[in-house]
């Protein structure tokens, strides 16, 4: 049987294609073609960080290496300790602040640029994707990390700086699709930014501005804002950072931090804009904690007793008794003592967390689930009512045609210290919306299955997420 002949044209491609494959993967770090359905990696050209959560950490003071010594403060083997914990979360990317002001330099405390490599390698074996932040740009030390595979940057201050435009020019070069992250300019001359390209407002990292009277007002305006950015961009949102107060102290008094620390999960996580969360906001840290990760131990498990162990074994028959023996008084043997259970983990702590349900922790995780998946919220426009009135905060997403199957989610926000009841039907059916009530699509651990419209009944900085139904 005669074999197929390729022509001269087929052969050239085959052997172009082998000596480009063979070159990346000579060449290219983990973090460069990381997983199929990553823009670089061939499977898909959907661009990664358009619906990307990232996770912003201080390594000075996220996680201490199991492997050194207690109380020298975070590093980067620490980080790499932790990246099933920052996996399970369903986070996209991991930005670092500082590492260190120096071309290909690392901070000694936080560790080595071979210890870099390794957090990098095994971030890139969960599907997570490394960004860094660089405080004084500078092309040369942007060049030195992309060649070590960094997915790209947050470059905080003036997004026009000759500097920065530097950095914009040099990512292209790069496979992989980096991404440059930049304080947006909210001029009403701002240039439409490249396609590449994050702008982080950072309104929200400010807000409620004192003395506060409305904070539902100034959060409605924030993503008002936000949605102006999407003229020009795409826009990125936090409201915590390293060296600011805790946006969970900011909109609710001391007590109140569980339950706004999953009033300001929605807002990041169920909006047009790409969420940076900040690490322990996942925890609702608050003022007050301490200063590193609370990590807490996780419980102990005591190990079940045996059939051998849990039956034990007769005593053997006493020697017979002769007179010639001395008598020896008879002496209970001394029971041993149970030790008590280990108490449970702090529910403050990230092992406390861990398996309980209705955890802030647990809460962020449905979130971010909910952010990746749902069509409502990855490809939706944002609809904000005012309710400024009753400080609370509400809007709709939904996709160009809701339905049955893909029904609109509405999101409802109690910003105040009183409970709230909201009549919010007939805005919902000014804009056009079916239903009657909403249906929960969080763990009913969380909050109820169903929700009536008129009204919606939240606590004291509740809130509510739920399908729209009729």
């Amino acid at each position: 049987m005669n074999k197929p002949v390729l022509k001269r044209s087929q052969r050239t491609t085959i052997c172009l294609a082998a000596l480009v494959a063979l070159s990346l993967s000579a060449k290219t770090p983990a973090q460069t073609l990381a997983r199929p359905g990553w823009v670089g990696s061939g499977m898909t050209a959907r661009t990664w960080f358009k619906h990307a959560v990232l996770y912003r950490i201080d390594p000075r003071t996220f996680a201490q290496s199991s492997k050194e010594p207690e109380g020298l403060g975070g590093t980067l083997k620490g980080i790499t300790e932790r990246l099933d914990y920052i996996h399970d979360l369903g986070v996209d990317a991991i930005l670092l602040d500082e590492l260190a002001s120096g071309p290909g330099t690392v901070d000694p405390a936080l560790g080595t640029i071979d210890d870099f490599d390794e957090l990098s390698l095994q971030a890139s074996r969960r599907n997570l994707r490394i960004l860094l932040t660089i405080s004084h740009p500078d092309p040369a030390l942007a060049r030195y990390w992309l060649t070590r595979g960094v997915a790209g940057f947050y470059v905080p201050g003036d997004p026009n700086s000759p500097a920065v435009a530097a950095i914009r020019r040099l990512l292209p070069s790069f496979v992989g699709q980096r991404v440059l992250i930049t304080d947006a300019d909210l001029s009403s001359d701002a240039a439409k930014s490249p396609a590449n390209e994050l702008q982080l407002d950072t309104a929200l990292l400010k807000l409620p501005t004192p003395p506060a009277t409305n904070a539902a007002a100034e959060l409605r305006g924030a993503l008002e804002g936000d949605q102006a950015l999407l003229r020009t961009g795409s826009p990125a949102m936090a409201t915590d950072a390293q060296g600011l107060p805790h946006s969970v102290n900011r909109f609710a008094p001391a007590g109140s931090e569980r339950e706004a620390a999953k009033m300001i999960a929605v807002v990041l996580l169920l909006n047009r804009s790409v969420p940076v969360i900040y690490a322990g906001q996942e925890l609702g840290v608050h003022s007050g904690a301490a200063a590193m990760m609370p990590w807490g131990k996780p419980p102990v498990t005591e190990p079940e007793p045996t059939e051998e162990a849990a039956a034990p074994k007769p005593a053997p028959p006493p020697a017979p008794f002769t007179p010639s023996e001395r008598y020896v008084p008879y002496v209970a043997p001394v029971k041993p003592v149970k030790p008590a259970k280990p108490a449970p983990p702090d529910p403050a702590t990230a092992a406390g967390q861990e398996l309980n349900p209705n955890s802030v922790l647990s809460f962020y995780r449905q979130l971010i689930q909910l952010h990746h998946g749902r069509n409502s919220v990855r490809d939706g426009d944002d609809v904000l009512l005012n309710y400024d009135s009753s400080n609370a905060l509400v809007w709709v997403r939904k996709t160009a045609n809701p339905s049955l199957a893909n029904p609109p989610l509405v999101v409802v926000c109690n910003l105040s210290a009183k409970p709230l009841s909201l009549p919010i039907k007939a805005d919902l059916t000014n804009l056009h919306l079916r239903g009657s009530f909403l249906r929960s699509v969080l763990n009913p651990e969380s909050q109820p299955v169903s929700m009536d419209l008129n009204p919606v009944v939240l606590p004291p900085y509740g809130v509510y997420v739920g399908e729209l139904r009729y």
